[in-house]
Formats: structure tokens, C-alpha cells, sequence
């Protein structure tokens, strides 16, 4: 009898390393799915961003690639696949950017689709 996986928590938070950080749940069009940890990073404009190794085992089908403006200017043209997101019991589709490694990040795209504000209090903490 295999357990079932907790759910996602719906809070953000700070990680160790005193970044907010947030539990989502991915799928893909087959249904399956994954909790991934994400950074919530307001200086990417999209919605997520998976290193490989953690997009590879969710099975996200490749829609092809796309060009993307790094922070200094360059631009570079990456592997990107239509992901689902459930986070605090909603459900969104966008792109997924697929990165060669790094760390999984939901990015403002991700907080507007699902309608959400970020206030980060670093003195108590918080992180709503």
C-alpha cells in the first residue's frame, strides 16, 4: 500500500538561505505530478522554470523553444513545455521554461495568473 504524498502547503516561505520560497504541485497533460519547491523570483517574468532533471520525470510533453532575455541583456533561446500548476487549491496552465540546471522559479506571470500579491517581511519573517 503506497502512502499518498502531502499536499503542497500553500504558504510561502523563506527557505534557509532567507529566500521566499513556495510549494506547487506541477502536472502534466497525462495528470502526472510533482511537489516542487520554487523560489518566487520577482525579476523572471514568467510563470515557471524547471532545471531538467526536475521537468524530466513529471513527463512535460516539449512544445518546441522560445527566446528569452536573460538580466544582462543577452538573449538565449530555451526549451519551454505548457505545465499545469495547482497551488492553494487553484489550477493554471502556462509555459514552463526548461533550464539545463539551476533552481525552480515561479516568476510574476505566475502571480498574476493565479491572482496573487507578494509582501515580503523579512524582519518577522513573513512571507504572504
Amino acid at each position: 500500500m503506497s502512502a499518498t504524498p502531502p499536499a503542497p502547503t500553500a504558504n510561502p516561505y523563506f527557505d534557509p538561505d532567507g529566500r521566499p520560497t513556495v510549494e506547487i504541485e506541477v502536472s502534466n497533460p497525462l495528470g502526472w505530478q510533482r511537489t516542487v519547491k520554487a523560489l518566487i523570483d520577482t525579476g523572471f517574468d514568467g510563470f515557471l522554470s524547471l532545471p531538467i532533471l526536475e521537468a524530466f520525470p513529471i513527463g512535460l510533453l516539449l512544445r518546441g523553444t522560445m527566446p528569452v532575455t536573460l538580466a544582462d541583456g543577452s538573449i538565449k533561446q530555451t526549451l519551454y513545455c505548457l505545465g499545469g500548476i495547482r497551488f492553494d487549491g487553484d489550477y493554471e496552465v502556462g509555459v514552463v521554461l526548461i533550464e539545463d540546471e539551476g533552481t525552480p522559479l515561479v516568476g510574476m506571470s505566475f502571480l498574476r495568473q493565479f491572482k496573487r500579491e507578494l509582501v515580503v517581511d523579512p524582519v518577522s519573517s513573513r512571507v504572504v
